[in-house]
Formats: structure tokens, C-alpha cells, sequence
């Protein structure tokens, strides 16, 4: 008797652990489906009855399962549900700018002005892990990245020999980050190849790893290889202060921050556009960060005018949002932005109360 019983526990445990193992299959394949559509910004111009959301979906008995256990461990590696990853908003969004709806912030993380694990203080830049929605933010004074989840809690931070962290980005599963007063991510301080002065936004490419500096003192975009060589310059003797940049499939964007303009570049680095961002009937004013959506509308902090702009790809503003203030949805010096991996913006200000901000 005692020996049915346990084939039957057996029996049970080899039924649930097959559930477990299908559930993450499909989800990791869901998440690399998601990474490689985002990461490649296609166009949904002519994928315009694709349906890009991801949902989970479980019987309710493997619902119960899966909470009991919280997490398992599959190959003797441990990892936690996928629910637990998942942002509360799910469903991916795709704003109607042209429909003058301001976003709604519903999200706000405040400031701490200390140097401690969660408290915010003089954020820069930011970035988003598209496959765990994770938030990664640079620190100017804390001289750290800080890392929340989707929901804006903290989960971890790392500081090693950091000095002014400014630019950050994430390929696969690495961080790149440039750094202010050390004037170098890799190199040294100075103006011959892979040397910088005062480098700010970075970027990789999905397409060959290449990894794009904005080398602002030094007027230029430093093109390096996987392997953080020189592959090539971009912009010398056009940029005046190029402050970020963004790699897709079949093109490069450098905003410099001076004139202000947006400069368009193939993918072989030709010039293709020089687009002119102006907003709301003025120039923009010190624009130092953008990011761009699935239609290539390009989402950008204006740090003086204590706003964010949305232009298309021609460069005509389509919408605008944000005024100076602490209150919530309202911007005191914006600096990074981002969307998330449901198409929401997420602002972070160097001096708002309200400094991470979720639209």
C-alpha cells in the first residue's frame, strides 16, 4: 500500500513538473519573440494586424501549483515564475499622439537625496532590460546604477569604480555605461581614438554589437567594435554637442543638444536627414535624451523646457506634455528617458521630487 502511494505521489510530481517545464518554454519563447520585436523597432506600418502583446495563460489548477511553489527549480538552476516578471500593465500600448491626450503619470518614485540602496539622487541616465522589464538607472551623485523592477521597487545596485555615470544602455546581458569625470568608459581622457571628453549617450547595435559613444567635447560619435576597438568616427565636423544615440535596424539617430537638431544616418553612416526639433512654437532647450517607438516617433526630455516632446520621423512635434514643477506629471530638469517593454514612457528628472516618473 505504502508503495502505490508513492508511485502515485511520484506520478503526481512527474505531471507537475511537466506543466512547470512547457509554462517556461513558452514564455522564454514569448520573451525572445518580444525582445527581438522591440530591440528591432520594426515598423508597424506594414505589420499593422500584428498582434504584439504577450499573454500567459495557465489552467487555474497550474495557477494554484505554480503559487504554492513560488520557484522551482528546473536542471538544477533556480528561477522564479514568469508571472512574477510581468509588469500590472501588461498590455502593450501604442499611444495616439496625434489625438493631444496628455499621458497620465501613475507611477512615481520620489527622490531621497541620499546616497543609499533605492534612494534616487541626481539620476542621469536610464535604460530598460527588455526581456525582464528591469529599470536601470545612472547616478550622477551617488556615482552607482541603481536597479528596479517594472514596478519602480528597488532590487539591486553596483558601484564598482564608477565616477559620474552619465550614459547607459543595455545589450543582452550587459550593462554600458559612460561616466562624466573619469571622461572614459574604455581609453582615456583625451581627443585620438577611443579617447573622450565628457562622453554622454551610448547605444548597440542589434546588428553587428558595434557600441556608439557620444563623444561630446570631442564633437563626435565614437564607433567602437564588440571588442571596444576603434571601428570608426561618425559626425566629425558636423556635430556641435552630441548628447545621445540610437541604433536601429537601418539607421543611426545623434541628437546634438546645441543647435538643436536630430541627424539621420543609414546604416552604411550616410547622412540621409538633418531634422530641425523644434517645439511649440520655440526652440528647444537643451534637449539631452530620446527614445524611439515602433512607429519611429521620437520621444525626447527637453531639460530646460521641463518637458517631453514627441515627434514623427520627419521631424514634426506631434505632441508635448509636461510643465515645470515637483508635482506629479510635472518635470524640474528632465534628463533620461525611456520606454518600457509595453510602450509606456518612463522620465527620470535630476532635480524633481517626483523623480522617476512612469506615463
Amino acid at each position: 500500500m505504502e508503495s502505490l502511494l508513492n508511485t502515485d505521489f511520484q506520478d503526481q510530481i512527474t505531471e507537475i513538473r511537466s506543466k512547470i517545464q512547457h509554462s517556461f518554454r513558452r514564455a522564454y519563447e514569448a520573451l525572445d519573440i518580444r525582445e527581438s520585436n522591440l530591440l528591432s523597432r520594426q515598423d508597424l506600418r506594414s505589420t499593422a494586424n500584428t498582434d504584439f502583446s504577450i499573454d500567459f495563460k495557465c489552467d487555474s489548477q497550474f495557477e494554484i501549483e505554480i503559487e504554492q511553489l513560488g520557484s522551482i527549480k528546473l536542471n538544477g538552476l533556480s528561477i522564479v515564475s514568469p508571472t512574477l516578471t510581468l509588469p500590472p500593465h501588461a498590455k502593450t500600448v501604442i499611444p495616439d499622439y496625434k489625438a493631444k491626450q496628455l499621458p497620465t503619470a501613475y507611477c512615481c518614485k520620489k527622490s531621497s537625496g541620499q546616497k543609499a540602496p533605492g534612494g534616487l539622487n541626481g539620476p542621469r541616465g536610464i535604460a530598460v532590460h527588455y526581456q525582464t522589464g528591469n529599470i536601470y538607472i545612472s547616478e550622477e551623485n551617488n556615482d552607482c546604477v541603481q536597479i528596479f523592477s517594472c514596478n519602480g521597487d528597488y532590487l539591486s545596485m553596483f558601484s564598482e569604480e564608477m565616477n559620474k555615470p552619465i550614459g547607459i544602455c543595455i545589450s543582452q546581458n550587459t550593462v554600458l555605461v559612460t561616466q562624466w569625470s573619469s571622461h572614459c568608459s574604455v581609453g582615456s581622457k583625451g581627443s585620438s581614438e577611443v579617447q573622450f571628453s565628457y562622453p554622454y549617450g551610448i547605444a548597440v547595435s542589434d546588428r553587428n554589437s558595434n557600441v556608439y559613444v557620444c563623444d561630446s567635447n570631442n564633437n563626435r560619435v565614437q564607433i567602437l567594435t564588440q571588442e571596444l576597438k576603434i571601428h570608426s568616427m561618425l559626425g566629425e565636423g558636423l556635430f556641435t554637442l552630441p548628447r545621445d544615440v540610437k541604433v536601429t535596424r537601418d539607421r543611426v539617430l545623434v541628437l546634438d543638444s546645441s543647435d538643436p537638431c536630430m541627424f539621420v544616418f543609414n546604416s552604411d553612416h550616410v547622412l540621409t536627414n538633418r531634422l530641425i526639433t523644434r517645439g511649440d512654437g520655440k526652440q528647444m532647450n537643451i534637449p539631452l535624451s530620446f527614445d524611439i517607438d515602433r512607429e519611429y516617433n521620437i520621444i525626447m526630455s527637453d531639460f530646460h523646457n521641463h518637458c517631453v516632446y514627441i515627434f514623427n520621423q520627419e521631424g514634426e512635434q506631434i505632441h508635448m506634455f509636461g510643465i515645470k514643477g515637483q508635482g506629479i506629471g510635472e518635470f524640474y530638469y528632465p534628463f533620461g528617458i525611456v520606454l518600457d517593454n509595453t510602450g509606456h514612457i518612463i522620465v527620470v528628472c535630476r532635480k524633481n521630487i517626483n523623480c522617476l516618473q512612469f506615463f
